[in-house]
């Protein structure tokens, strides 16, 4: 169940004035994704401040006029990977909410959400630090990002009702709450994320005494 997508944003920012170049070849689709993996890795390494069409050129190992013959611009980059991002969110949540019950108890609540939370977000902890709060989002992803919490917080306030009350005010909660700390996944002093399995510890004791205590 991956659930989290409450992503940080600046000011608006345009989005790209020239469309991108589709790759079509086995070659250029090789290029383009070695273009997308290089912003990946500078991103999560060195933050967005860090990221310029030159570097990435660089650890891509292509030549810059390579990138430009396929993105305009750094942000239609970063474009591609917030879109995946998100549509793997979307299809995912999609999944959850097509088989889920009428309700379930209150800590099987919990351990799913913290489990959708935690799975999307294990696979390159800084990475997603540098999306939530340092990658400005175009209008388009914005709505997207407002899209899933919303339907993210029906679902769970759903699978909640009959076993709390304010059901609606408690899933937006918890929903805000394990979004927020999974997107700032702790990193220790010298730069060492935390086991997926400490964040879900952690996360699921929160999330058990809220409700707990608010019951």
């Amino acid at each position: 169940m991956k659930l989290g997508f409450r992503m940080a944003s600046r000011s608006a920012r345009p989005r790209p004035r020239k469309a991108v170049r589709q790759a079509r070849q086995a070659r250029s689709k090789n290029t383009v994704e070695a273009i997308i993996e290089a912003a990946t890795r500078i991103l999560a390494n060195d933050g967005w401040d860090a990221l310029n069409t030159n570097a990435i050129a660089r650890i891509a190992g292509v030549s810059i006029g390579s990138v430009y013959e396929y993105f305009p611009n750094k942000e239609a980059i970063v474009d591609v990977i917030i879109d995946r991002h998100l549509s793997s969110g979307e299809a995912r949540l999609a999944e959850v909410a097509a088989n889920a019950p009428d309700e379930l108890p209150l800590e099987k609540v919990v351990k799913l959400l913290v489990r959708g939370f935690v799975d999307i977000h294990c696979d390159d902890p800084k990475l997603h630090r540098a999306l939530s709060g340092e990658v400005p989002l175009s209008s388009i992803q914005r709505a997207r990002v407002d899209g899933i919490r919303n339907q993210t917080i029906q679902l769970v306030k759903g699978l909640m009702e009959g076993s709390i009350e304010n059901t609606d005010l408690k899933a937006t909660i918890m929903i805000d709450a394990a979004d927020a700390l999974t997107h700032r996944w702790f990193v220790d002093e010298i730069g060492i994320p935390a086991s997926p399995d400490v964040m879900s510890q952690e996360l699921k004791r929160m999330l058990r005494s809220y409700l707990t205590q608010s019951n």
